[in-house]
């Protein structure tokens, strides 16, 4: 009756060592500094993580986005021509599509003539490979962070969300407003990435 009495209660030992470590979740530390780890909902705005810094978490503590750590190489054109794309949406979670949807209508241009969401797009910091130009409103995110993540100009960096066929928006980054602006002006590109 003892020996039965062990057995179980070592049974019952595995099984909450087991659904313990199912609500452990451990994160992919490939940009983090040695001697870190982090659990799920751990994160923090200012956290080196996937390749940049963490400005933005969701309520759920688990996902939001990274800023790269610097602009991409040079500034660039929203479009080069008059063009409307169906890329309105300013809101939180959009850069994304907004991005993609933006390449595959005007496609790869070639040498030198890289519009902003490309620019986004092609970079590749730390490894990874799936930047993106943030919507307006994920660009304002950025914005109210910019001491933390720093590296950035004093002026305009451009946003995913068209207004017209004639007319995007970008951001000032001297003093937060943001205002639609021609296409065709050049602004710098601060990518970022979701998590």
């Amino acid at each position: 009756q003892t020996k039965m009495k062990i057995q179980l209660l070592g049974f019952l030992c595995i099984i909450m060592l087991v659904s313990c470590n199912k609500n452990v979740e451990t994160i992919d530390t490939k940009d983090m500094p040695p001697g870190n780890t982090y659990k799920a909902g751990n994160f923090h705005i200012g956290q080196h993580y996937g390749g940049g810094i963490i400005f933005y978490i969701d309520a759920t503590g688990q996902h939001g986005f990274i800023a790269a750590k610097e602009d991409a190489e040079e500034p660039a054109f929203w479009a080069y021509k008059d063009s409307l794309l169906g890329v309105r949406s300013p809101r939180i979670g959009t850069g994304k599509r907004n991005t993609w949807k933006t390449y595959q209508i005007l496609g790869d241009m070639g040498e030198g003539s890289d519009y902003a969401a490309l620019r986004a797009l092609e970079n590749k910091f730390k490894g990874f490979h799936d930047w993106y130009l943030p919507s307006k409103d994920e660009l304002n995110l950025l914005f109210q962070q910019k001491e933390i993540i720093g590296g950035f100009s004093a002026f305009a960096y451009w946003s995913s969300t068209e207004y017209n066929a004639g007319l995007a928006w970008f951001q000032n980054f001297a003093n937060g407003e943001q205002i639609k602006s021609d296409k065709l002006n050049s602004y710098a590109v601060r990518p970022i990435r979701d998590f």
